[in-house]
């Protein structure tokens, strides 16, 4: 089937680009810079997006340019945590499609965070991706937890029609995305942990949890499969 001019035209931005972080506010950054670990490059935002304690979760909303991606989500705590991305909020997955894609609830508390989450305490949102064809990609936002604010949905947490999440198992989803491929195999020219940009100091095992896309249900960590998202 012949697909509309109109249309074709419409995805050519997301094939250009390999992933946008849509939320929490992504450090500004550009595209030629998201090899570079961390952040990709980018500086520290002054903007930071709040995050409710009570609710214990908050939203990560992306937008993939590429039909097939290893995805992970990892956190620094502080006010300017270098390189230190070692809290893993989601073990690495992956998503199939183009555009809008939404983890809903990325959790943290106490036992993920390892320690006593505050009102004012700082930290930053680290997604990576595997590069293409090799390394990763990196993007970058700023939070702050907050006592006084409730859980949020932002219009920009949504998934494409015929985008499908796939949980990886086992060793595919203990990798780093950085030193995957986007089926969860192992990239050819990735070492262990002396990798470059690597972020394979990673202690924690929040990402153990199941993983919950936008608009679904739970996809629960032992499917191998994916699902269609809606």
């Amino acid at each position: 089937m012949k697909l509309p001019i109109l249309y074709l035209a419409s995805l050519a931005p997301l094939v250009a680009a390999h992933f946008e972080l849509k939320y929490p506010t992504s450090r500004d950054g550009s595209e030629e810079q998201m090899t570079q670990f961390p952040c990709g490059g980018a500086a520290q935002s002054s903007n930071r997006t709040q995050v409710s304690i009570s609710a214990g979760s908050f939203p990560v909303a992306l937008s993939m340019g590429h039909s097939q991606t290893a995805v992970e989500v990892l956190l620094a705590l502080g006010s300017d945590p270098g390189t230190n991305y070692n809290i893993t909020l989601h073990q690495t997955f992956e998503i199939q499609g183009l555009g809008a894609f939404c983890l809903p609830h990325i959790k943290f508390d106490e036992s993920i965070l390892g320690t006593n989450i505050t009102d004012g305490m700082n930290a930053t949102v680290q997604v990576q991706s595997n590069g293409d064809p090799t390394g990763g990609l990196y993007a970058c936002a700023d939070i702050q937890f907050s006592s006084t604010v409730s859980y949020e949905e932002p219009s920009s947490c949504s998934n494409n029609t015929g985008v499908t999440a796939v949980a990886f198992t086992g060793a595919a989803a203990e990798r780093n995305a950085n030193e995957s491929t986007a089926s969860g195999e192992a990239q050819s020219s990735s070492s262990s942990s002396t990798s470059s940009g690597s972020s394979s100091t990673s202690t924690s095992t929040g990402g153990a949890v199941a993983l919950e896309t936008a608009a679904w249900g739970m996809l629960g960590a032992a499917v191998v499969g994916g699902m269609a998202l809606l």
